[in-house]
């Protein structure tokens, strides 16, 4: 089996025991660690600063990906044409 596959098998079963934290979505596994490794330690301030950054890295991939997506559809047109 190719090591791609079995790399991916494996993220798969480590997937399946991982839950999101209640808190700030991080998913983690709730058997191994009692609390969130992102904001089990972080006060209401401290929680909110977090959720914000997330939300900037968010964005960011989001505008990314769009980028990404019109320079795919120009190539396409361009090498269609």
């Amino acid at each position: 089996m190719p090591l791609y596959i079995e790399n991916r098998l494996r993220w798969i079963r480590e997937m399946r025991h991982k839950s999101p934290c209640k808190r700030c979505g991080t998913l983690y596994n709730h058997h191994i660690k009692a609390k969130c490794p992102d904001c089990g330690t972080l006060d209401s301030h401290e929680l909110r600063e977090l959720l914000a950054q997330k939300d900037v890295i968010v964005r960011d991939l989001r505008r990314m990906g769009g980028v990404f997506a019109v320079l795919a559809v120009l190539a396409t047109l361009l090498f269609f044409w």
